[in-house]
């Protein structure tokens, strides 16, 4: 009963890592298929950034001083998300060996690391907000925010989407 109340609680959570976890077989899973996931994430991580890069070049209005500050910045912030990112990956493998045999333990674990990468990338955001307010400006900043948050998000939905609920 305490188990099937836990991994209920953590369903939301673990939904993400579930609509990863079923987009390629996971038993017999071999090298290959591995391999093909994780182009597949380098792919859509790759297409997400040059869309917002587009999105960001045509709506920020940055000067000569504002563009120098503002782009090293922006990499320096996909690097850090890049190695979020590839973290997530790697704890979506791990659940991937696990799903079919998911314990109360382990899906607490699972759950606790994968709301930590959460904390983490909203610590980046932070980080970056402020950098950006520092350094270029407050309203430049918030405009990289939000279409940060918008790429983020519609990402985020479309894994959960998929993903289906966790049954008793």
């Amino acid at each position: 009963m305490r188990k099937d109340r836990l991994l209920r609680s953590i369903a939301p959570f673990l939904g993400v890592l579930i609509a990863i976890a079923l987009a390629v077989p996971v038993q017999g899973q071999t090298d290959a298929d591995a391999k093909a996931l994780e182009e597949y994430f380098k792919a859509v991580r790759g297409d997400m950034v040059k869309r917002r890069d587009s999105a960001l070049r045509g709506i920020l209005q940055l000067d000569e001083a504002e563009a120098k500050a503002f782009w090293p910045l922006k990499e320096q912030y996909d690097a850090e998300l890049k190695k979020m990112s590839d973290a997530r990956l790697s704890l979506v493998r791990e659940y991937a060996t696990v799903y079919d045999k998911l314990t109360a333990e382990t899906a607490n674990d699972l759950a606790t690391r994968f709301l930590d990468l959460d904390e983490q990338r909203l610590g980046l955001h932070r980080k970056y907000f402020k950098l950006m307010t520092e350094q270029v400006s407050p309203v430049i900043a918030v405009q990289f925010l939000q279409l940060q948050r918008q790429f983020e998000t519609m990402a985020d939905m479309k894994l959960a989407t998929n993903a289906p609920l966790a049954v008793k």
